[in-house]
Parts: C-alpha cells; sequence; structure tokens
C-alpha cells in the first residue's frame, strides 16, 4: 500500500520556505551594507546592479518553491512491499529509492523545533552503504513503522545465526 506523507508537512515545508526567504534578505542585506561601504564609487553602479539581479533571482526561486509545495507533496511516497522499503519523490527529476529490508541495519527517530510543532519526525533508514530518510510521519505511525522494520531487521538477523 501507498503512503503518503501527511498534510501537515506542508505547513513545515511552507515555514522552512519562508525562513530561507527571510534569511536570503538579511544576508543579502549585509552583502548591500558592505557594497555601499567598501566598493569604491566608480563600481558601486556596476555592484549594486550585480546584487539586484541576484538577489531578484533567489527570491524568484524561493518564491516559486512555495508555490510549488502541494505539486511537490503529491509526488512524495513511501511504501513496504514485501521485502523492501521504496521511496518515491522528486518533482522536476523523479527519484525512486529501493531499500532492501534484508540490509537495513538501524531505523532512528529525529524531530527540530518545526517538525515537532505539527507533531512530525523525521524516519531515517540506514544500510551499510547509505542512508535515506522519510521526513514528516506522524510521530505515532513513524514509532509503528520503526517498529514494524525494527522486527524485521531483527527476524533477518535471527535467520543468519
Amino acid at each position: 500500500m501507498v503512503n503518503k506523507l501527511p498534510k501537515e508537512i506542508t505547513k513545515v515545508w511552507l515555514v522552512k520556505n519562508i525562513l530561507d526567504v527571510v534569511g536570503t534578505i538579511v544576508g543579502f542585506g549585509i552583502i548591500y551594507f558592505v557594497l555601499k561601504i567598501f566598493v569604491d564609487k566608480n563600481w558601486l553602479y556596476l555592484a549594486l546592479l550585480v546584487w539586484t539581479v541576484l538577489f531578484a533571482l533567489v527570491i524568484l526561486f524561493d518564491l516559486i518553491q512555495i508555490l510549488l509545495i502541494p505539486y511537490i507533496y503529491n509526488f512524495w511516497t513511501y511504501q513496504i512491499t514485501g521485502e523492501f522499503v521504496e521511496l518515491h519523490k522528486g518533482y522536476i527529476f523523479r527519484k525512486q529509492i529501493t531499500i532492501p529490508l534484508a540490509r537495513l541495519q538501524t531505523v532512528t527517530l529525529e524531530a527540530g523545533p518545526i517538525l515537532r510543532w505539527q507533531n512530525l519526525t523525521e524516519l531515517y533508514l540506514h544500510t551499510a552503504s547509505s542512508s535515506e530518510k522519510i521526513s514528516g510521519l506522524r510521530l505515532e505511525d513513524a514509532k509503528k513503522f520503526r517498529k514494524q522494520l525494527l522486527t524485521i531487521i531483527q527476524k533477518a538477523g535471527d535467520s543468519h545465526e
């Protein structure tokens, strides 16, 4: 059964993107004042023109990401299929990740303040060669999913002994 992330993840993505916009404005503001103070008057016009173009492009990119949140949400799915965990993500460059359950070594949960605000968490799937995450699971669902995966890992470990 294909599982979608909970709708609350869109609020988390929105907050993160807004924080990116605020960080961009602050960073470009600092650069603006540095240019005004340290750039020679003969080069100031050109420097501010380049600054304006870069600032506009970065803000435009951030705003497009905010507008694409509902679209991005539709492409993030995950599922357990018999012997694999499958992750599907990406909206321009789509990516399908298949992790054999027998290769899983650890499953961890992590949540920062923005995820905790929506009662969500990140579930990390660690193998010997890689680590993938499912970001935005409801805490209770993540705990069940983790327990299910750990049971499968335990059974796989017992069968090797």
